[in-house]
């Protein structure tokens, strides 16, 4: 491999705060807000325009069952007062029991019938929200700004480097918080991690949401009535070349519990005639888009192919979708397994499913465990030691979201908008404490769950 040499540059350092947030998904919007709550001086810096990641420019507007008390049921409470959430399964009676939608529960789990909630948001909205509520508590925000680096002395960060319109940029704070999902902070820090799915199969794959408006719902409900997966119409257009196959996968774990895509994927949303559509890549491909780009570009430019080519089977082919068109393709991918960071405690599935309690602990979640002796999902409660949100070599660092440590068997159970959130608030509470006690992340003690 050739290699360049660049001249020692001299950053200039723009800020100095208490707590500075890498990354403005759920997870990093609930470390910032929580923090300035708690009285701590805060920034948060975020890649794109507006914040909320992959729920609000990732399109990903879907939040399954009663959100979680705390922050995510108060932006949610915010939107619905302005008429901006709704709940699909009441808007479309049978949806749930349609095999094209997402969360068709025999496609998940056989005889389980799936939520019986959702709610449905603007995602627009949703950051304007987001961003109202860091003003009312003056959180500093850094938009258009690439995390790039980290400054460490003696296992401490002394600031992060940033780079936009101004260029490099460096940012000093007492706590820092890897919220980026992809445990960015953490590998630039040198803290120790694993990477996405190395011990334990293949990485759970990237996704692109994209959507369609002016699609007549009522027509293809009819119309399937008697071809109810579009099996004729996709045997046809598969015949001529015009629609690629799908491909059904099981994960190895949580006894065999549905992950892929199958099928067409969709979910009406909050407008009418609008339909939201799923396009993971290929899981067999093993992709690592946190650590390589040429992996996140493969996985870009098939994912587009297969929205094409879903898109005009849609129109050419199946009723209700003849005046549909195109409205959008997120502007990124989730990548929905990133780095594992090295913890103080790794979660582990056996933590889960053996609803383990621990006197550290920080947030109690409940969630979907594994397909039952009778078919249908076995829940579960558990516990989420503050051990977890601390990154191993690195006195100063929090981990919140996806990024906190856990191994990839208990990924999918500490994952989705609500819970990122709590777990960026738990991030966001334990930073604030720390610089008021004068104390490191690692010598603050936990006293009880949120």
């Amino acid at each position: 491999m050739a290699y360049i040499t660049m001249p020692e540059t001299r950053i200039p350092v723009i800020m100095e705060t208490d707590v500075v947030v890498v990354g403005g998904g759920p997870a990093g919007i609930g470390a910032a807000i929580r923090s300035a709550q708690s009285g701590a001086d805060t920034l948060i810096i975020e890649r794109f325009g507006s914040p909320g990641g992959m729920f609000t420019n990732g399109l990903m507007c879907i939040t399954v069952g009663e959100p979680p008390d705390g922050l995510p049921k108060e932006i949610l409470d915010r939107l619905r007062r302005g008429g901006y959430v709704n709940d699909p399964l009441e808007k479309y009676p049978g949806l749930s029991s349609n095999p094209l939608y997402h969360y068709h529960g025999p496609s998940i789990a056989p005889g389980w019938r799936g939520p019986s909630k959702l709610s449905t948001f603007d995602p627009d909205m949703a950051a304007c929200v987001m961003m109202e509520i860091m003003e009312e508590c003056d959180v500093k925000l850094q938009l258009r700004s690439l995390f790039i680096d980290t400054k460490v002395e003696d296992g401490t960060i002394m600031a992060v480097v940033i780079e936009g319109a101004s260029a490099k940029q460096a940012i000093a704070g007492k706590v820092f918080v890897d919220a980026t999902g992809r445990g960015d902070v953490v590998a630039r820090s040198g803290a120790p991690y694993t990477s996405a799915g190395n011990e334990f199969g293949l990485p759970i794959p990237p996704g692109l949401m994209w959507k369609m408006s002016d699609v007549d719902y009522q027509r293809l409900f009819e119309y399937q009535k008697e071809d109810p997966k579009l099996d004729k119409l996709m045997e046809n257009a598969k015949a001529k070349g015009e629609l690629p196959p799908y491909r059904l996968k099981k994960t190895p774990y949580y006894g065999g519990l549905y992950t892929g895509h199958p099928h067409l994927e969709m979910c009406p949303t909050l407008y009418p005639g609008d339909m939201l559509l799923w396009a993971p890549a290929v899981h067999e491909w093993g992709l690592n888009c946190a650590e390589k780009a040429e992996d996140l570009t493969r996985a870009e430019v098939d994912i587009r192919k297969e929205i094409m080519a879903e898109l005009n089977f849609l129109k050419k082919y199946v009723p209700g979708f003849e005046k549909a068109h195109l409205s959008g393709i997120a502007p990124f991918m989730g990548i929905r397994e990133g780095r594992h960071p090295i913890g103080e405690h790794v979660m582990t599935y056996e933590d889960i499913s053996n609803q383990r309690t621990f006197e550290d602990a920080a947030l109690r979640q409940t969630a979907w465990d594994r397909v039952d002796m009778e078919g249908g999902i076995r829940t579960v409660t558990f516990d989420i030691p503050y051990r977890s949100f601390l990154a191993k070599k690195i006195n100063n660092l929090l981990l919140a979201g996806d990024t906190i440590s856990m191994e990839h068997k208990a990924l999918l159970h500490i994952r989705g908008f609500g819970t990122a959130m709590r777990l960026g608030e738990v991030a966001g509470i334990a930073a604030a404490r720390s610089v008021k006690s004068k104390v490191t992340p690692k010598n603050l003690k936990w006293d009880a769950p949120l």
